[in-house]
């Protein structure tokens, strides 16, 4: 309900913060380290060094909301791991605040390396990796056949 309204953005603090951190400490990092208009209504994440807690800071249009969440099994993804992006979308934060963790996608070099392994067998030294593309032809008349 806070975070389902239209237009909302969603930043990331940058670094782990100490989570005993309340109201006045969260907002003190919000309008001084990023800048934030808290009466704008969006939302501040921040997660905790130990990355089992998560707290998100948001104005409803009346005051502060601060909720708060403590993991119980593994822990909550690193901001490195956002591969330096501050801001994020309500999907993104709703997969977080569940336990996963976002993985962008890869290209060039990086998804070769990738590729290369997961599948060593299929693929020898030196060789670039391609997708297989190949084009084949209709059959005369295919596409503008009457039901």
């Amino acid at each position: 309900m806070l975070l389902e309204k239209v237009g909302i953005k969603i930043f990331v603090y940058r670094e782990p913060i100490d989570m005993r951190g309340g109201f006045e400490r969260l907002h003190g990092f919000c309008v001084h380290h990023m800048e934030a208009r808290m009466n704008e209504g969006n939302a501040y994440v921040f997660f905790g060094k130990n990355r089992t807690r998560l707290k998100i800071l948001v104005y409803d249009g009346s005051g502060l909301v601060l909720i708060a969440k403590k993991i119980e099994r593994k822990a909550f993804m690193s901001h490195e791991e956002l591969l330096g992006r501050s801001e994020i979308t309500v999907e993104d934060l709703r997969l977080i605040f569940h336990g996963s963790v976002l993985r962008g996608p890869k290209f060039g070099a990086e998804a070769d390396k990738i590729e290369k392994k997961r599948f060593p067998d299929f693929v020898k030294a030196g060789e670039n990796l391609t997708t297989q593309r190949e084009g084949f032809a209709l059959p005369a008349g295919t596409m503008n056949a009457q039901l």
